[in-house]
């Protein structure tokens, strides 16, 4: 018996031959018995009752050894109940052979065993079920069960049957029902033509069904219950009304089927080989053609696939939902109707091997607090996204090719967060691996090729990509939205037919030790406000600019390499200010031209072999007068004459104008003044006053906490007390690794970033979470003092988070107290203060409120929550967009608006307005 059987073997008692007594039944005149019955109860224990052709209508009530056969196979020998059972089986070891059963009715059992063993051999059963409970056992050996109902066999209450090679067909229910804690064994059954499910089994019931034939079901192929187990293996379910295997709960398979799931790691990723006994295992099946799922699991069920297929799923090829975990081997999902791989709720999946093709819908689809681990598989030929995961999924993919969909090859949506490594995506329609909403992603090794759009970020998260690969592109390589501020990593973005980077409006990402290479566009174009950090980026081979900062553009740039380009090497816009370092033009006609007001700093870059050189051919500081000395009418121009003193006072002003956070700009003022008397001080010659330039920021969520920091860096490089006063924002995730020796290496690379400007740590106290005493956070704020006290005119750090949580921060250390001496405390908006965001918004984008809009919305803030993470600035610019929706659906139903109506909006435009106080 097979080691996955976990159901006993019949007993000896069942399998004995029985004596050579005979006794002989018949309807002839001259028989000695008329009827079975009579016989039975002449026979003594081992007889056989030889039963002559014919229709026998009575009742049989067996409780001791007997075998009954029927004499002559050419002719039916038929048992029939005139009401309830045909055969009850009370007790002893009961042989029924070549015998045809009528129940009294299709609703009731025709066979019922209560107690001791039945063997039941090449018989047929109608108009009623077999029944077995108690502590009863069955065998059925080439038997049929049909045209009957509820169902066709049943067992519960710990009895036991096992039927070989059994017919069940026209049952108007359940084919096979195992109840309580029964054991059922089902060996090449065939169950065709069922109304409701092929085999139910619930309960703490336990099945194995091996080389079974299940089809033309009206509901799902397989149910498993409650905490019931199956071993489903060999088989082959199809045609079927529902799911082919449905798992709606299950017995479990032991705490050390299924460690811990950790997202992005690929260890422990497929679960070890479940014991004999619980959950439920597929293996070796084939599942297709099914009105719905191929398969499904919920509850908290525990079920392994293994070596299986899946074709033509009516809805999802595999659908795993609320707290079920699922772990599939070498699985072939094939020709969904709907999506492959469907998780939501907490389900939990781990995939290893086989391939996802040909879904009608997405290959795989993760929403909800899903977690899924797929390595070594194939996603291809979808209709929608490939690979979609959203809600707060969390999905990882290790070794997995994504190829030929229409839409997206990987999308990462919502709050998701997605890690792939050592993965290609190849022919995706649209792109090749989407990261939007808020969701964040870590892509190490990936290889996006032959798609429209390379890579799109698009989330407030800093993505990570490493190792990555992003060539052979319709159109852009990689595009990161604005706002966006991902982290490229020894990445390459190659043969691309527009740009092959481009960064939109306020994009911050950073670009190290990457390539771009064959581009039919400017190889990374800088849109307006956009501020890059550029480091040991090689361009190579475009068709129009190596480097194309737009109209307002910032960034940096150092020792960044451009070679044969169609358009001049590097393109500056007017009023953008990106600094340059150490940065080389190679193998071009221009190097650098400048738009009018254009004001970029080059220190130490050259040019080599190109005909119009602005830069030296040896690396050093570039003039002054030559930093504008190409515009772009090409008549040159003067060096910027604002001087640091003027700068200032714009900058102030900007502060000034800021809505609220009176003693914020009070105690910025007074170190602004405090700073320029140390400038003064150390111009004459004198020693500067002791003072700390790093501030503690306390404030809730939305009050203004990195407008300020963002101004006080620019405030400070005015003065001349930082080099650039550029803002890098970081939190704890950007600080700290997740394995030793991880840390300090990311806060150094942090730190080099935010060198000659401002180090922003937001949610800082999260670097020493409550009770974790050796968090990896403390390496995170020891690395972090160190270099504060290596670059102490460098760089500025501010850290920020909670007023109630940030003593506890500073304490964490005694090297914190003695570096942050100051705290700058921003306070909630008050109503006035919030109503005031909201017009100075509307202001912005061309609206105004009433004055009974107005008085609304102080009515409104007043009643708000303002419970811990209300969100203060964010909330109120929240509200001032969901007036803008409430008021285009409004003005939508006027025949003819007029200006002001388009323009003004009003206390009804406050209705319905209902988000999440955060912001």
């Amino acid at each position: 018996m097979p080691a996955e059987s976990f159901v006993a073997a019949a007993p000896a008692a069942a399998r004995t031959p029985p004596t050579g007594r005979v006794e002989r039944v018949s309807t002839r005149v001259w028989s000695r018995h008329k009827t079975i019955g009579a016989a039975v109860r002449a026979a003594r224990p081992g007889t056989v009752v030889a039963v002559s052709p014919g229709t026998y209508r009575e009742c049989l009530v067996l409780d001791h050894e007997v075998t009954i056969v029927a004499e002559d196979e050419s002719g039916v020998v038929e048992l029939v109940a005139p009401d309830g059972p045909a055969v009850q089986v009370r007790g002893g070891s009961v042989t029924l052979r070549g015998i045809t059963v009528r129940g009294g009715g299709t609703g009731g059992v025709a066979v019922l065993v209560s107690a001791g063993h039945l063997d039941l051999v090449s018989s047929r059963v109608s108009a009623g079920f077999v029944h077995v409970g108690g502590r009863a056992e069955a065998t059925l050996t080439g038997c049929a069960v049909e045209e009957t109902g509820p169902c066709a066999l049943s067992v519960a209450d710990g009895a036991r049957l096992t039927a070989d090679d059994l017919r069940v067909t026209k049952i108007s229910g359940v084919g096979v029902v195992a109840d309580s804690s029964s054991h059922l064994v089902l060996s090449g059954a065939v169950l065709h033509d069922v109304s409701g499910v092929g085999v139910r089994v619930g309960d703490t019931a336990t099945a194995v069904l091996e080389r079974c034939d299940i089809g033309s079901t009206g509901d799902a192929g397989v149910e498993v219950r409650e905490s019931a187990a199956l071993r489903l293996l060999d088989s082959h379910i199809h045609d079927v009304g529902g799911d082919g295997v449905r798992v709606l709960g299950s017995g479990g398979l032991g705490a050390d089927w299924w460690p811990a799931l950790r997202p992005g790691r690929p260890d422990d990723l497929v679960p070890a080989e479940p014991g004999p006994t619980g959950g439920v295992v597929v293996r070796r099946c084939e599942i297709s053609r099914t009105g719905a799922a191929g398969i499904v699991t919920g509850g908290e069920s525990a079920t392994l696939l293994d070596d299986s297929a899946l074709d033509r799923a009516g809805s999802a090829g595999v659908l795993a939902v609320q707290d079920s975990r699922l772990a599939v081997r070498s699985a072939r999902v094939t020709n969904s109707a709907q999506t492959g791989v469907a998780l939501r709720d907490q389900a939990q999946v781990r995939w290893r091997g086989g391939s996802l093709t040909g879904s009608k819908a997405n290959g795989v689809f993760a929403v909800d607090d899903s977690h899924l681990q797929l390595r070594d598989a194939q996603v291809r030929e979808c209709g929608f996204t490939a690979v979609h995961l959203t809600g707060t999924a969390a999905v990882t993919l290790l070794g997995v090719a994504v190829a030929v969909t229409a839409e997206l090859g990987i999308r990462a949506s919502g709050r998701a967060m997605l890690y792939a490594s050592d993965t290609g995506i190849d022919h995706a329609e649209l792109v090749g691996v989407q990261v939007d909403d808020a969701a964040d992603a870590v892509l190490r090794a990936v290889t996006i090729t032959n798609c429209g759009t390379g890579l799109r970020v698009d989330t407030p998260h800093r993505a990570l990509l490493a190792g990555c690969t992003v060539r052979d592109i319709a159109h852009t390589g990689v595009e990161i939205a604005a706002g966006s501020a991902p982290t490229l990593l020894r990445s390459t973005v190659a043969r691309c037919g527009a740009a092959g980077v481009f960064l939109d409006a306020d994009a911050e990402p950073v670009l190290e030790d990457c390539e771009i290479d064959t581009v039919g566009g400017s190889g990374l174009a800088v849109w307006t406000d956009a501020r890059p950090v550029l480091r040991r980026v090689s361009i190579t081979d475009v068709r129009k600019n190596g480097l194309y900062f737009a109209a307002g553009a910032h960034g940096e740039a150092e020792d960044v390499s451009i070679s044969r380009t169609g358009y001049p090497a590097i393109h500056v816009g007017a009023a953008a200010d990106p600094v340059l370092r150490r940065c080389a033009v190679r193998d071009a006609d221009e190097d650098v031209s400048l738009a009018d007001d254009a004001a970029p700093v080059f220190e130490a870059c050259h040019s080599e072999r190109v005909g119009s050189p602005v830069w030296p051919a040896t690396a050093e500081t570039v003039p002054a007068v030559a930093r504008t000395a190409t515009k772009k009418d090409g008549t040159g121009g003067e060096p910027p004459t604002e001087t640091p003193e003027n700068a200032l006072q714009p900058l102030l002003d900007q502060l000034n104008e800021l809505i609220g956070l009176t003693g914020v700009k009070r105690d910025v003022g007074t170190m602004v003044k405090l700073m320029h008397l140390v400038k003064r001080r150390r111009e004459a010659g004198l020693a500067p006053p002791p003072m700390s330039r790093h501030l503690v920021f306390a404030g809730n969520p939305g009050t203004g906490k990195t407008t300020v920091a963002r101004l006080y860096g620019q405030l400070l490089a005015a003065l001349g007390m930082l080099t650039s006063g550029h803002l890098v924002e970081v939190d704890r995730s950007m600080l700290v690794g997740e394995y030793v020796g991880h840390t300090a290496p990311k806060t150094q690379a942090a730190f080099q970033r935010a060198l000659g400007g401002v180090l922003f740590i937001d949610e800082a106290y999260a670097l020493v979470p409550e009770g974790q005493g050796n968090d990896f956070g403390n390496e995170a704020i020891a690395t972090l003092v160190k270099l504060m006290e290596d670059h102490r005119e460098e760089v500025v750090v501010i850290v920020a988070g909670y007023p109630d949580q940030m003593n506890r921060f500073i304490g964490a250390n005694p090297g914190l107290s003695s570096r942050f001496s100051r705290t700058l405390t921003f306070d909630d908006y008050d109503e006035t203060e919030l109503v005031r965001i909201v017009d100075k918004q509307a202001s912005d984008h061309d609206y105004r409120l009433s004055d009974a809009a107005r008085a609304s919305l102080a009515r409104y803030f007043v009643t708000v929550d303002r419970g811990e993470g209300f969100g203060n600035g964010r909330f109120a610019r929240k509200v001032f967009q969901e007036m803008t929706e409430n008021h285009a659906g409004r003005v939508a139903e006027l025949d003819d608006p007029s200006d002001e109506q388009l323009s003004t909006l009003e206390a009804a435009d406050l209705t319905d307005i209902a988000f999440d106080v955060r912001g």
